[in-house]
């Protein structure tokens, strides 16, 4: 069976990948410190190839029960560590309500959805992340201009014409 974490990541990186905005996006980079002084190596590293603005991405999913929720804790106190902005995208089904609502209220944790069967991965794509949540929170950190895919209708164009 394919490493659900790893397909995980992929699917993540495939979807930053297909917003077609200047982006460079990275994966396993080593980015600062882990809290116990190890090198910290971040799933996906987005950068901004117009501004150099950077932002770092843990990808976690838990696709069966058991005590893993744990190591989700220990990867939100990770996050205040590292050098530069850093989200958590996660996937449940298995993750407690309550670690979820522990990420979500951190400021940190955006959850999309996520579904391996067997062997093969389906296709994450765009309404897995129905709110564009994850791609807002990107193009914030980064610097782009959200507003024509968050607002709808004409909203975006009179917001841009008014300098936002």
């Amino acid at each position: 069976m394919a490493n659900p974490g790893n397909a995980f990541r992929n699917c993540i990186k495939e979807y930053i990948n297909r917003w077609g905005a200047p982006l460079e996006v990275l994966q396993e980079v080593n980015v600062g410190y882990r809290f116990v002084g190890r090198p910290r190596k971040m799933d996906i590293v987005i950068r901004n190839k117009e501004n150099n603005r950077y932002l770092a991405i843990e990808c976690k999913v838990q696709l069966t029960g058991g005590t893993a929720y744990e190591k989700l804790f220990y990867t939100l106190e990770d996050c205040g560590s590292v050098p530069v902005p850093t989200i958590i995208v996660f996937a449940e089904p298995e993750i407690r309500d309550d670690m979820k609502s522990k990420l979500v209220m951190s400021g940190r944790g955006i959850e999309v959805e996520f579904d391996m069967q067997g062997e093969s991965v389906t296709h994450f794509n765009d309404p897995n992340d129905p709110n564009d949540l994850l791609k807002q929170r990107c193009y914030i950190e980064l610097g782009l201009n959200w507003f024509e895919f968050a607002t709808g209708d004409n909203m975006g164009s009179q917001l841009h014409a008014l300098g936002y």
